[in-house]
């Protein structure tokens, strides 16, 4: 009989507070206080994600970090960019410290502790709980409550995005097969999916964590069995079709996200509008070269570009 969920997430919590505690690259410190001076007294935490987190120099390229915040209006220059953070989390923020061979780059995002609770435990787009199931460090925390959090919503995240992932089909996997099917499906929602192999070689990169996730989390879930290292997974009937028709909305829904995500970070990126052009050309392959009103008025400029973009079919 399979442990109640509530045991399953403690396990987990722990093995997400290990992997937070981790020693992260060297050189953040910049970063962290430029996000701390603007955040202020709000800033509850920082963390480290994405491929920096196992980069020897960071000075080489564009550093992922979240900043948790106990509320958005505090810490945006007006109240519209906090309304479009409640609305359609989360910001995205860029940020330079240094110069010459130590200048950093910072893409970081902001989001409040009451989002994140709710968007790595429930809802149909993946951002976060698929995001954050990933390892991750640590960076700065406000107090030990601060730390708990994090370490809990990873492990609701990581429970999330498991129970999705059986649905993409019964069968017999490892635990690192089990995840990578998870992780290639959850690329495929986005709007540039990654290439052929790159789930796999993310997941073979931090083995040992996903193997230790998958030894907490799996045997726990109720259409898992765990037998000599492998796990079988048993669908009800009607489950399979479900899961098709799931991840197939969730494609649809992450897609449109993202591109809306996109069209708000042209009014909070510096030179918002030209990182939009360069984004959609790297999405799309479709090169829209901005002017100069573009520029002085980006947040009308991105709805603007998302009409070409459309009758360009660029889509």
């Amino acid at each position: 009989m399979n442990a109640p969920m509530n045991a399953t997430i403690d396990a987990v919590e722990e093995l997400m507070a290990e992997d937070l505690a981790a020693a992260a690259p060297d050189g953040l410190e910049p970063l962290l206080e430029a996000i701390r001076k603007r955040c202020g007294p709000a800033l509850r935490a920082v963390v480290l994600y994405g491929s920096c987190r196992r980069s020897a120099d960071i000075h080489d390229g564009l550093v992922d970090l979240m900043a948790v915040v106990s509320a958005y209006r505090p810490v945006h220059d007006s109240a519209v960019a906090a309304a479009l953070n409640r609305l359609l989390p989360p910001n995205v923020y860029y940020l330079e410290t240094g110069d010459g061979r130590q200048r950093l780059r910072c893409k970081y995002i902001i989001i409040s502790e009451a989002a994140f609770k709710a968007r790595t435990h429930a809802g149909l787009d993946g951002y976060f709980w698929a995001r954050f199931t990933q390892p991750c460090r640590r960076i700065w925390a406000a107090d030990p409550s601060a730390e708990r959090m994090l370490a809990s919503c990873r492990a609701r995240a990581a429970a999330r995005f498991a129970r999705s992932a059986l649905r993409l089909g019964a069968g017999r996997l490892d635990g690192e097969t089990f995840w990578i099917r998870a992780m290639r499906a959850s690329y495929g929602c986005e709007l540039r999916p990654e290439p052929p192999g790159a789930a796999q070689r993310l997941i073979e990169r931090d083995s040992d964590f996903w193997n230790a996730l998958s030894a907490r989390l799996l045997p726990r879930l109720d259409e898992v069995q765990a037998r000599d290292g492998l796990y079988d997974i048993t669908l009800r009937r009607g489950q399979a079709l479900a899961g098709k028709i799931e991840w197939r909305a969730r494609g649809i829904w992450s897609k449109t996200r993202n591109i809306l995500r996109l069209l708000k970070a042209a009014g909070t990126f510096a030179n918002g509008i030209d990182y939009l052009s360069w984004k959609i050309e790297r999405h799309s392959g479709v090169r829209i070269e901005p002017t100069e009103r573009m520029r002085r008025h980006p947040r009308l400029a991105a709805w603007g570009l998302l009409f070409r973009l459309l009758k360009k079919k660029a889509l």
